[in-house]
């Protein structure tokens, strides 16, 4: 029955976990659905360059992870309601996900949707005015109940009708986490992603800066999820019209290693010393390929003072260069991630 079953907007963050909670108590079934936008929260680890998930979830509960990174991808050139403080359309994207859930409702026999909000929490997305666009645009008027700070806000339809009592949802209000970590200890909850926005990596000043500077230089190319993560990889360098990523530790190497079997691309690698591998897709002559192989030499243990041999790998066709490494201070002003 639709009034006895919900869609829960699920982060894996402690508000998205005790909104499910407090729903069960009232013998609600909960379906939690977690949207996968493409720019990965903290709560996954990232592996061969594939997104695993490594979320804990109620007992019971299984959560269902949905792929809306395409049109998330689209949405983000020109969010209408504009970002936050980095490239982060929390707005615009809380209604995309909403939209999706209200799709949904049909195929769960669901009556309603919950999300894990508390009014007052974060300045963007959780305040009333910007709560109550984000129910009216998203196209669930009076059936997107928010069970954590239900009592702040105005009735909701499943409440009016008996399906939900109102009694028993919650007044949290403001940024204090101690009535959630009360919860959290009541309900025996714990592992659950404690970063902000839930680990949403738009958040992060750097991200953000390599996302920019890649749909500036992109124009309206298709934006793909391979894209995305090697965002996440890497220090990101930019001269001229070429842009250049160098690893930071082995699990980048890995990434740019799997990267640098696509066509068109360039690898470059140290072999006279320990150090970080750098790619770029970008068309580059010969004095571009001396650059970014000394700012590979740069990032190496190699001696500084020294000539140092690097490999450059394009289709399998492997040439050597012989370079002196770059001023480590020179490659920081071509840096666009730089905070």
């Amino acid at each position: 029955m639709k009034e006895k079953t919900c869609l829960a907007l699920y982060s894996g963050g402690l508000d998205s976990m005790l909104a499910v909670k407090v729903m069960q108590e009232q013998g609600i079934k909960v379906m939690p659905l977690n949207f996968n936008t493409g720019f990965f929260f903290h709560a996954y680890i990232i592996e061969n360059a594939r997104l695993k998930y490594k979320k804990k979830t109620p007992p019971g509960v299984e959560v269902e992870v949905i792929d809306i990174s395409k049109e998330f991808f689209e949405m983000i050139r020109k969010p209408s309601y504009g970002f936050g403080r980095n490239m982060n359309p929390c707005i615009d994207c809380k209604i995309l996900m909403l939209r999706k859930a209200k799709e949904l409702m049909p195929a769960y026999d669901a009556g309603f949707v919950i999300t894990g909000e508390v009014l007052g929490q974060r300045p963007m997305t959780q305040n009333s005015h910007s709560m109550k666009i984000i129910e009216k645009q998203s196209g669930l008027e009076g059936y997107l109940i928010r069970p954590l700070c239900a009592k702040n806000m105005e009735e909701t339809e499943p409440e009016k009708l008996g399906w939900v009592d109102r009694n028993r949802l919650l007044d949290i209000k403001g940024r204090s986490r101690k009535e959630q970590m009360r919860l959290a200890r009541i309900y025996n909850i714990e592992g659950y992603a404690q970063q902000p926005a839930g680990g949403c990596i738009l958040t992060e000043t750097s991200y953000s800066k390599r996302l920019e500077d890649f749909i500036q230089h992109n124009g309206t190319k298709e934006i793909l999820q391979e894209d995305m993560l090697l965002l996440a990889t890497g220090r990101h360098f930019r001269k001229g019209n070429v842009k250049f990523i160098i690893g930071r530790n082995s699990r980048d190497n890995d990434t740019i290693l799997l990267y640098g079997k696509k066509t068109g691309a360039k690898v470059f690698d140290c072999i006279d010393a320990p150090g970080p591998i750098a790619i770029t897709f970008d068309e580059i002559d010969n004095e571009m390929k001396g650059f970014i192989a000394g700012a590979v030499a740069s990032y190496s243990d190699i001696d500084k003072n020294k000539e140092a041999n690097v490999d450059l790998t394009i289709n399998n066709n492997k040439e050597t260069l012989k370079v002196m490494p770059i001023d480590r201070q020179d490659l920081l002003n071509l840096r666009i991630d730089k905070e």
